[in-house]
């Protein structure tokens, strides 16, 4: 028996003779390097209320109206802004002091978590009651709220549910929370 391997040409020999190419005419392309979002590159601390500063006394008096992260679609934040969002639950800060205002801030933003509720509204007052009638809790309040990385976005709610005196605040899902599991 004859081995057909042994009549076969080599490669070698099909071939022929090669020249090696310096060039081949095409460029690689270069892959894009993922560049981390703006939210991302930021520093997130847990969210708790340790983590939480006081406003500057001399931006205390004033208190924005409503506050929006990046990413938060304008539709959902009119639906917000009208009230046309459905409140799950509330907090009533009335009567407490700035410490424990934080402190059940922070466990009702706990709670609303571990709820799954997507929209809440606080109650801080619109300080008329305070000594010369300056707010004391709706600054700090919606200050922790600018703060606190579950907080995708908050706005003053209509005249008829509390005006000035409370905020609707949007949640962001419990998947999407920086710092926690």
């Amino acid at each position: 028996m004859t081995d057909p391997d042994k009549d076969a040409p080599s490669f070698a020999d099909m071939v022929g003779k090669v020249r090696r190419l310096h060039f081949d005419g095409v460029e690689p392309t270069p892959r894009r390097s993922r560049q981390p979002s703006r939210d991302q590159r930021r520093p997130v601390l847990p969210p708790n209320e340790d983590n939480w500063t006081n406003p500057p006394l001399d931006t205390v008096s004033e208190a924005e109206d409503d506050f929006c992260r990046s990413g938060v679609q304008d539709s959902v934040m009119r639906k917000l802004r009208r009230g046309r969002l459905a409140v799950a639950d509330e907090l009533d800060l009335h009567g407490l002091h700035l410490g424990q205002a934080r402190s059940a801030l922070a466990e009702f933003l706990d709670g609303a978590r571990a709820s799954r509720l997507q929209c809440v509204r606080v109650i801080h007052g619109k300080g008329l009651s305070s000594p010369g009638a300056r707010a004391v809790l709706k600054p700090h309040v919606r200050h922790w709220l600018r703060q606190d990385p579950r907080v995708l976005a908050y706005a003053a709610v209509k005249d008829r549910s509390g005006g000035s005196g409370a905020v609707d605040v949007l949640l962001r899902s419990t998947s999407r929370v920086p710092g926690r599991a």
